[in-house]
């Protein structure tokens, strides 16, 4: 096959997507074979493939929707130092891990693949978790943050929080339990105040998912 440029326009390209362009099974393992070894396409697992160097391309365009969340867009935005060999990707369907280059890309099955955006053009384009949408996903699987110091982290080293976007997301979200525990740190660490936007329940919840407190905070009815 002469014409090889719609291979760049991908950053990640399936196996049935190459059938589908070269009109053959057993071409497109041989076309495969000769792309891997002239350096052109990377594989990165059984069945995918990828013209990308950056990670975080080729792990947000593995499945869709998929999009960088968690420790590893702290990490992108620049509020941890802490450098994740573990890239996590949220999905709407549970996906199989991937070893890739060094890295660990795990998909993070969830009822609320939203709130992200695109980064990039072209093939270098990334999905990442808007900021506002990974605070309510810090709390959501907080284990994939890691630790609660790096939720903290999160809040205090955030800049511009769109608060329409972060009351629209907390709305659509409908948890009586995120609401306030992202309510509490936007307090604490933006002085913003979001109480007032529902009504809470009669439910006392730990701030700390890792830890559980003992001090009470009356006004969002947290245990700190």
């Amino acid at each position: 096959m002469k014409n090889k440029d719609w291979m760049f326009e991908f950053p990640v390209i399936h196996f049935n997507e190459i059938v589908r362009r070269v009109k053959s099974n057993e071409y497109a393992k041989l076309f495969i074979h000769r792309m891997i070894k002239q350096g052109k396409i990377k594989r990165v697992t059984k069945g995918i493939y990828t013209t990308s160097n950056d990670i975080f391309t080729i792990a947000s365009n593995i499945h869709y929707p998929g999009y960088i969340s968690f420790l590893s867009a702290s990490y992108r935005f620049g509020f941890t130092e802490t450098i994740p060999r573990l890239i996590s990707v949220v999905t709407s369907k549970k996906h199989k891990s991937i070893e890739f280059s060094g890295y660990t890309i795990e998909f993070i099955s969830m009822k609320s693949p939203w709130g992200y955006h695109k980064e990039g053009k072209g093939t270098d384009v990334s999905f990442v978790a808007d900021v506002e949408k990974l605070m309510l996903d810090a709390f959501l699987k907080p284990k994939s943050m890691g630790n609660f110091e790096e939720i903290e982290i999160l809040f205090r080293r955030s800049e511009k929080i769109n608060v329409e976007k972060i009351c629209s997301y907390l709305k659509k979200l409908n948890s009586n339990k995120i609401y306030r525990l992202v309510g509490y740190l936007l307090e604490k660490h933006q002085n913003l105040d979001l109480s007032g936007l529902f009504p809470l329940d009669k439910n006392y919840y730990y701030l700390n998912p890792f830890k559980k407190g003992k001090k009470l905070n009356k006004k969002w009815r947290l245990l700190l």
